[in-house]
């Protein structure tokens, strides 16, 4: 469907030097189109922010209601309020899915129609007509992230049981480790989404597909979710810690300060999130995996 006119995929990526490896593609197609990466991620970070704010807020409420002590005898309100917490975990999931499929579509040029109409198409109308697709996919990509955590909690309390009893800061950094080996385990996965977006697919052909394509680039995705993290990670704290240097007293102070802080925070790391996408896009452009 997009192999005569993908525009960004045939020009852009492209016109990279010969030889050009996964990341040399991403990021050169990222400072190509940085704006429009911002501009599909940005909206989506900030309603996934509310959204986990939302959770967080109301899993606070409900184990602060719970007298301390009883909470075995509440166990219908943890419940409730873990349905909270990873409930705005698979919403905000979901989010980020859609905007992978954003990506994907201006990446392989699928937002153009052959025919000109009244209504021009925007970025998220491909995502919209598979939505029960990419659904399913977030539910279960964000199941296998769930299941791979599992795994290394478990690892952590066995070693904090055995071998790290005194040296409990140790389990940070292999939360830290574990987590980024996880998520680039999963990513495997994420050129479904484009994948889906062509029509072509069933789910279950789409992650098999996906798995295949990925082949060969696992160092490279690896490298792509450490730069992904912890460029969202060091985007958010900079711009946080650096504005209470720059802005006035007056300002620090003000009620709605720790809103403005959150804000800018979050699409300061919308900022620098688009390269993994960008990788599952390209990944699933088949003349530009080889």
């Amino acid at each position: 469907m997009a192999t005569n006119s993908s525009l960004p995929s045939q020009v852009e990526v492209g016109a990279t030097p010969h030889g050009e490896g996964l990341i040399g593609r991403v990021h050169f197609l990222y400072r190509r189109k940085a704006r429009t990466w911002f501009g599909i991620l940005a909206p989506t970070s900030l309603l996934s922010a509310a959204v986990l704010v939302l959770a967080d807020q109301q899993n606070k409420l409900i184990f602060r209601s719970i007298p301390r002590g009883e909470i075995a005898s509440h166990f219908t309100d943890v419940l409730k309020a873990g349905a909270f917490l990873y409930g705005g975990f698979s919403l905000a999931w979901l989010l980020g899915c859609f905007a992978l499929a954003a990506i994907a579509t201006v990446v392989s040029d699928l937002d153009t129609d052959k025919e000109e109409g009244v209504w021009k198409h925007d970025s998220y109308q491909r995502a919209r007509e598979h939505f029960g697709a990419i659904f399913l996919l977030a539910m279960i990509t964000f199941l296998a992230f769930l299941a791979g955590m599992g795994v290394v909690m478990f690892v952590e309390l066995t070693l904090l049981r055995s071998i790290l009893r005194s040296h409990w800061m140790w389990t940070q950094g292999i939360s830290a480790a574990g987590f980024v080996l996880v998520a680039a385990v999963v990513s495997w996965l994420g050129t479904a989404i484009p994948l889906i977006l062509r029509g072509q697919d069933s789910v279950r052909a789409a992650l098999k597909r996906s798995i295949e394509v990925s082949n060969g680039h696992e160092i490279a995705l690896f490298l792509l979710v450490v730069e992904t993290l912890a460029g969202s990670y060091f985007a958010w704290y900079a711009t946080v810690h650096g504005l209470r240097f720059i802005l006035p007293d007056s300002v620090r102070h003000a009620f709605w300060y720790g809103w403005f802080l959150t804000l800018t925070g979050v699409l300061a790391s919308a900022a620098v999130e688009a390269p993994l996408f960008l990788a599952f896009a390209v990944l699933a452009d088949g003349q530009n995996a080889e």
